[in-house]
């Protein structure tokens, strides 16, 4: 079985390929060429957001193919051919929901280059990750295969926030909208088919929240 190629052994051929040096590459990027040189043999643990974005742009790749290998090789767009988007703050990997009911647990042993990663919009906090909605209890504002962008920091969430959390009977985390009426605090289910009964639940030392979500995206 072949060994899969990691990001510094990407970075490191692309490099070679166009004939730069770690030098010129550090200079194009505005980094120095001993970080060139540990990304190169993977001795960092993380790489920032926009440093990402350069090396791909520099190295005529897409981000996602050079941080974990996935999707094609491919080559950004032409800039003068699309317009701007919102500014990426960093990556962050999708995660399941069992996952997401044990983030704490396995947060630290997450490998970037084994997981599918997506930029998040918004700044946030190092540990952020990103679920794929499923089901109809938050529509009509959040529809199935949408994605959510969780802060697992923001733990004390506010009225009419956004969070995930876990039941104490379930292995899988829940996400709904915290409602707090007269001191009480209960999950909502959007959905307006849903009845009473299944729309509002009471957190009643049943629920451990697990997050709050900043950023939501729609699927095309």
């Amino acid at each position: 079985m072949n060994k899969k190629e990691t990001f510094g052994e990407r970075l490191l051929r692309k490099r070679e390929e166009l004939k730069l040096t770690q030098e010129q590459l550090a200079a194009k990027i505005g980094i120095t060429r001993v970080t060139i040189s540990k990304i190169e043999q993977d001795l960092t643990q993380s790489t920032r957001a926009d440093t990402l974005l350069s090396l791909a742009k520099v190295l005529k790749c897409t981000p996602q193919w050079l941080l974990n290998g996935s999707g094609s090789e491919g080559t950004l767009a032409n800039e003068s051919n699309v317009v701007a988007g919102p500014p990426i703050y960093q990556f962050v990997p999708l995660v399941n929901w069992v996952q997401a009911g044990n983030w704490t647990d396995i947060a630290p042993q997450i490998s970037f280059e084994d997981t599918e990663l997506f930029p998040c919009p918004v700044k946030s906090a190092p540990g952020t990750f990103a679920l794929r909605i499923q089901g109809d209890s938050m529509l009509p504002r959040f529809e199935e295969g949408d994605l959510i962008f969780v802060d697992p920091e923001k733990l004390d969430a506010e009225n009419n926030k956004y969070i995930v959390a876990i039941l104490e009977d379930s292995n899988e985390a829940t996400f709904k909208q915290l409602q707090i009426i007269d001191g009480h605090k209960y999950l909502k289910a959007l959905n307006p088919d849903y009845p009473p009964e299944l729309k509002f639940l009471k957190i009643n030392g049943n629920c451990k929240i697990i997050g709050t979500v900043i950023a939501h995206m729609k699927q095309v």
